[in-house]
């Protein structure tokens, strides 16, 4: 049975990695005032954060329409017998929605199609279709895949560092972690995404502080089987992390990606972080 695995953008693979394991990516759309864009195809994250930083209003997303996923899984049923359509929280966006009525409307026709809710975000989603999709190319069939992604899932963890949590809360994402609130000019909060929502962390009196406990954190949660630092607007420092907890991943190897688009208009510029997965328990 050949298998095809779909994304949405907001999963954050880097563009190389995703084409090596043959991924699909079904964008968002992000919009500065009248103007709509496509996640990661018509707006590439550098202009998107030039843009963000002149704009004087937060731009807005939206998820796609049903009919951008029904279009997607017609044509990867041309070669796919099977499809495996893996997403961010259903609590941060409607984009599952649109997978699952996508899927309803096909009614069947085409290939099989499961639809599976990650409950998190950028590349702590995006491992686990990276790792189902490596399953798929080692023989694992859909049953298996889906098993396999809905475990992953529960292992995925998404943390962030923000310079403010000011993006989070004008773009209404802000979940649990609105009790920082009140104390946003003072602090640098972090975040994680915990039952599908965003949820406070910790908070730390400086940056230089905030890292340093990002970095505690993937170390108590060592060993991973993946992981990913991820940065909206500042690179080398998403490469010193990198490289000071590579010893704490299976292999070695720590992938850098930017956030892309969509999940920076709620993170916002300086953000920093990590998406990963833990290795299973022995």
């Amino acid at each position: 049975m050949s298998i095809a695995v779909v994304v949405d953008s907001t999963a954050d693979i880097p563009p190389h990695i995703a084409a090596d394991h043959g991924i699909s990516v079904v964008p968002l759309n992000v919009s500065f005032g009248l103007d709509t864009y496509l996640d990661g195809v018509t707006m590439q994250a550098e202009e998107f954060y030039r843009r963000l930083d002149a704009s004087t209003e937060l731009p807005t997303t939206s998820q796609p329409l049903p009919a951008k996923f029904v279009e997607v899984y017609e044509q990867l049923g041309k070669d796919h017998d099977a499809i495996v359509s893996i997403h961010l929280s259903s609590k941060l966006s409607a984009t599952h929605n649109s997978a699952v009525l996508a899927k309803e409307e096909l009614g069947g026709e085409g290939p099989r199609i499961e639809v599976v809710d990650t409950q998190q975000a950028s590349m702590a989603h995006g491992w686990v279709a990276v790792a189902v999709a490596q399953a798929i190319a080692s023989g694992a069939n859909l049953e298996e895949a889906v098993e396999l992604a809905n475990e992953l899932s529960g292992r995925a963890r998404f943390l962030g560092l923000l310079e403010t949590i000011e993006y989070l809360h004008k773009g209404g994402r802000i979940g649990k972690a609105q009790m920082f609130m009140g104390s946003i000019l003072r602090i640098k909060p972090m975040l994680e995404v915990r039952d599908g929502v965003a949820s406070p962390l910790d908070r730390a009196r400086s940056k230089k502080k905030g890292i340093a406990k990002l970095k505690n954190i993937i170390t108590e949660d060592a060993p991973l089987s993946h992981l990913a630092v991820l940065y909206t607007t500042e690179r080398e420092p998403a490469e010193e992390i990198a490289e000071d907890v590579k010893q704490y991943v299976e292999g070695g190897e720590v992938a850098v990606a930017r956030q892309g688009p969509v999940v920076g208009t709620y993170l916002g510029p300086g953000m920093l972080g990590a998406g990963y997965i833990r290795a299973r328990e022995s």
